[in-house]
């Protein structure tokens, strides 16, 4: 018995790897259960015991996918590391985590077909502000970022960035959206370092 949940278990996780990889590349709509399968090693009939179908495999992508950010960006936010290296880690953190995300998925995330997808990542979204504004607001009392900044401006403009990604016109401005999340990234977090004398 333990052996058919260690195998299920490997099924799972390579359908999950799979979709992510197919996902990440050519968005959700052009991706079928047959090359999931294909890509995973998976039967069908494998697929349909752990899956209900695809658009199940996206939204177990975005949750094993955010539970993976947000554990990363604990590890940072929580070392002894001055907070202006935690920001250029969390910066490269966020070129990472969107390394190969095709145009195609993040329209797909943002548009009407899949609505449940967007619901999930908003919900992973506000919780994750919820998380930043409280690690600012300890660095603001350390005094390593900007004592006049109101933390809520920040969040509102980070809020508002994320809204930018379904932007279509300022998508096309960039190769990639790995692309524009770094440059959206850069902007906001290298405006709350404290001011240095040149």
């Amino acid at each position: 018995m333990e052996d058919k949940k260690v195998k299920r278990s490997k099924s799972y996780l390579a359908i999950l790897n799979a979709g992510k990889t197919l996902f990440w590349k050519h968005g959700i709509g052009r991706v079928t259960v047959e090359e999931i399968c294909q890509v995973a090693g998976v039967s069908k009939m494998t697929f349909y015991r752990n899956f209900g179908n695809k658009i199940e495999v996206a939204e177990k992508v975005l949750v094993k996918w955010h539970e993976e950010a947000t554990t990363d960006y604990r590890k940072i936010m929580d070392s002894q590391m001055p907070f202006n290296e935690k920001i250029h880690r969390i910066v490269q953190l966020e070129h990472d985590w969107s390394q190969d995300l095709s145009k195609e998925f993040v329209n797909d995330i943002y548009g009407k077909v899949y609505p449940n997808l967007k619901n999930i990542l908003e919900k992973f979204q506000q919780a994750s502000m919820s998380n930043f504004r409280e690690d600012l607001k300890l660095a603001q009392e350390k005094g390593e970022i900007r004592k006049d900044l109101k933390l809520d401006f920040v969040i509102y403009m980070l809020n508002g960035l994320n809204e930018k990604m379904s932007d279509k016109n300022l998508i096309d401005m960039y190769d990639s959206p790995q692309e524009l999340a770094v440059e959206l990234a850069n902007f906001i977090f290298y405006g709350i370092m404290p001011k240095t004398n040149q």
